[in-house]
């Protein structure tokens, strides 16, 4: 069960916390994720199973350290626990989690740039899906791209969910359209998702920091009244 908890539009870019519920075996073994995500980019995840903040970018790891020993993740992980243990106890006793299928979560990112003869290196990564069966195509200006493409199976992430990643290696040229084509079972039909390279980095570094920021400071405040209510009643 996945959960877009809050959507904040900054100058046309997007940034989101996600919550995830997952059953790992029954009721009483679940696992809570969030997850920052700006722009289709995982920046920071927090994972209840190993209780701590990881962040996957050089920005995400700077504000992980300024947020480390913050009390605000362990309670809003309290309280999601407390919630996934009973939603998944609902489902599994109407019998909805036999026919299950989760989406993934598309993310394109660059991971080299051209330089003199060397091509550029795209790659394009789907995560926690279900079921295994995935479908990836590349599209450079609405054609599907055969050569220069590389794509590592399907991998199980050891809680029912799987990953993949495809890479495409590439000669940038200006004003050409990049596409990721994914089919799953959990579409209605193969959804596309573009890069787009128009920000600059040091752009989107500050756009990222301002928007976790205010995003984590709600979240903060969330928290401390979810603990007040519940000490109040508890």
């Amino acid at each position: 069960m996945i959960l877009s908890a809050l959507l904040e539009k900054v100058c046309g870019n997007y940034g989101y916390l996600q919550s995830q519920c997952r059953v790992l075996s029954s009721t009483k073994k679940v696992e809570l994720i969030f997850s920052f995500i700006f722009n289709k980019i995982e920046y920071i995840r927090y994972n209840s199973t190993d209780q701590k903040i990881v962040g996957y970018t050089e920005f995400g790891e700077k504000f992980v350290e300024n947020y480390k020993n913050n009390t605000f993740v362990l309670v809003l992980a309290e309280f999601g626990i407390y919630n996934c243990k009973k939603i998944a106890k609902a489902l599994i006793s109407d019998g909805m989690l036999n026919h299950v299928t989760v989406k993934p979560e598309v993310i394109i990112r660059s991971v080299t740039e051209a330089k003199g003869n060397q091509k550029a290196v795209l790659v394009c990564s789907e995560y926690d899906f279900y079921p295994k069966a995935i479908k990836l195509t590349w599209m450079r200006n609405d054609k599907r791209v055969t050569a220069d493409v590389t794509s590592i199976e399907e991998m199980a992430d050891g809680d029912w969910y799987y990953q993949i990643h495809s890479h495409l290696e590439y000669f940038p040229q200006p004003g050409e359209k990049i596409s990721c084509v994914v089919d799953h079972a959990s579409f209605h039909k193969p959804m596309i998702y573009y890069w787009d390279p128009s920000l600059p980095e040091t752009e989107r570094s500050k756009i990222i920091l301002g928007a976790v920021g205010l995003l984590m400071g709600i979240f903060t405040a969330a928290a401390g009244v979810i603990y007040y209510k519940r000490n109040q009643t508890g």
